[in-house]
């Protein structure tokens, strides 16, 4: 449980004076021949289209499906949930709320990856998780499908806000199997919820309030499923910037075997000093 408070964060409300340095990189790692990951970390507060500041959307992808659909699924997956938080946002009409853009979002990314794989069998099977975070002022929406992760990171703990949608975490929740039955398993890489896999979909999603010097970090399991929680806290609280320390965790991620795709997103929540406005600093991967 995250100690911190929850709270409903209205599409026309105003947000506090909080500024938000973000920075996101992925890598190929060690062992996979291609990156399926895709990531997403934009400045929409700079652009003049909307009145609230700051403004952040945060995603990471992983696809699922090798080198046929997982590249796809996650790049469709990023796509769609910035053409589609854009688009709402433009429009300033309902859904009111930013939990219930990214359900909008997530819904209509499921729908075209799965009519995708439906459609072509090269890409039968192929799916993606997506991990996204929509920041305004000191309020932030999150929502997650898969095992991507999104984490706080408020003075020294780190807590993961999303829940994994693994047979790994769904065993562990159960505390029917031990965890060395769970690695001997063959379904222990197996995920359970994804985009893509059916034609619905059902996405968790939270809200919360945000606090000076908290840390938002969205990662892939090419991250934690390779660096120890204590040390990618660590590395958060080294008082480095956001694009260091996504360098150091993928660089950690690598000397533990690196064998996955490692992506990472990471948001540090400061008060606004007035300073003049500096140029935008979107790491964006979208790509194909």
């Amino acid at each position: 449980m995250v100690p911190c408070p929850m709270a409903r964060l209205s599409a026309g409300e105003e947000t506090s004076k909080m500024q938000i340095e973000a920075f996101g990189h992925t890598h190929i790692g060690k062992s996979r021949a291609l990156n399926e990951d895709n990531y997403l970390c934009l400045d929409l507060s700079e652009r003049g289209l909307f009145p609230w500041r700051p403004l952040q959307l945060l995603a990471v992808a992983d696809g699922i499906g090798g080198h046929a659909g997982g590249e796809l699924a996650s790049f469709l997956a990023i796509e769609i949930l910035h053409e589609n938080v854009l688009s709402h946002l433009r429009n300033g009409g309902p859904p009111a709320d930013f939990q219930e853009i990214l359900r909008d979002a997530n819904d209509k990314a499921n729908a075209k990856i799965f009519a995708a794989a439906s459609e072509n069998e090269d890409c039968k099977g192929m799916g993606t998780t997506l991990a996204a975070a929509i920041v305004a002022g000191d309020r932030a929406a999150v929502s997650n499908v898969g095992d991507s992760r999104v984490y706080l990171v408020r003075n020294n703990a780190l807590h993961q806000l999303s829940q994994d949608h693994s047979w790994t975490a769904e065993q562990l929740r159960l505390n029917v199997l031990t965890e060395q039955e769970i690695r001997r398993s063959p379904f222990k890489n197996m995920i359970t919820r994804s985009l893509g896999f059916d034609s619905k979909i059902v996405i968790d999603t939270l809200e919360m309030v945000l606090l000076e010097e908290d840390y938002l970090l969205l990662c892939t399991d090419g991250l934690h499923g390779q660096v120890d929680e204590s040390l990618i806290l660590k590395i958060i609280r080294s008082g480095k910037t956001p694009e260091k320390i996504c360098h150091k965790l993928i660089e950690k991620a690598n000397l533990h075997g690196g064998r996955d795709n490692i992506t990472t997103v990471v948001a540090y929540l400061k008060k606004d000093d007035r300073r003049p406005k500096t140029s935008l600093s979107d790491t964006v991967k979208l790509e194909r």
